[in-house]
């Protein structure tokens, strides 16, 4: 790409130097951001601190019951795991501990701009499970499709566009490029 100076010269630069965008203005999305992420660390709360007996595989109030009226109407390969998940309550339970496990780490990586893109991108799968795990059960239960789109678009706009000015990303990306790589790709998660 070649750059022009003020008395019209062009200055050629070599091709193995890209443009990297260190700022995108994305001020005005702080507040979806917060919004995004305590949804995210609120289900983690709700099941911790209001009411610890859904985590409690023994428990008529377990979480995991809910699997059973969700598996007629997911979407593959849900489905086939919660089907395993209803047949195995242990394993149920080791899941959802971990599921809300990552719930939590998500919103909180969220909440502080920390690793914005990756955390997301985990916000992207957790709002698409929530999508294909419910299915569409039809116009009277919309509301994990609400939830659940309107949780991915945001997650989405994060994914692409990071945390902006306010987050740790902003002093990461002073020490770091900001990349992970892996073989010879290069993948941007800060």
């Amino acid at each position: 790409m070649a750059t022009q100076t003020d008395n019209g010269e062009i200055l050629a630069q070599p091709p193995h130097q890209e443009r990297i965008v260190r700022w995108i203005p994305v001020n005005y999305l702080i507040a979806v951001r917060f919004i995004l992420d305590w949804q995210f660390i609120s289900a983690a709360f709700r099941r911790y601190l209001n009411d610890p007996s859904k985590l409690d595989y023994a428990a008529k109030s377990n979480i995991g019951h809910k699997f059973s009226t969700m598996v007629p109407h997911s979407i593959w390969p849900l489905n086939h795991i919660m089907s395993t998940l209803i047949l195995h309550p242990h394993t149920a339970f080791d899941f959802l501990i971990v599921f809300t496990w990552i719930e939590f780490t998500v919103g909180l990586f969220l909440i502080t701009g920390t690793l914005t893109r990756l955390s997301a991108l985990g916000a992207v799968l957790l709002s698409f499970g929530i999508l294909w795990g419910d299915g569409w059960q039809g116009v009277t239960c919309v509301d994990e499709w609400q939830i659940g789109t309107v949780e991915d678009i945001a997650a989405m706009v994060f994914m692409f566009a990071g945390s902006g000015p306010w987050g740790i990303d902003r002093w990461l990306l002073k020490h770091w490029d900001g990349y992970i790589h892996i073989g010879s790709w290069r993948i941007r998660i800060a």
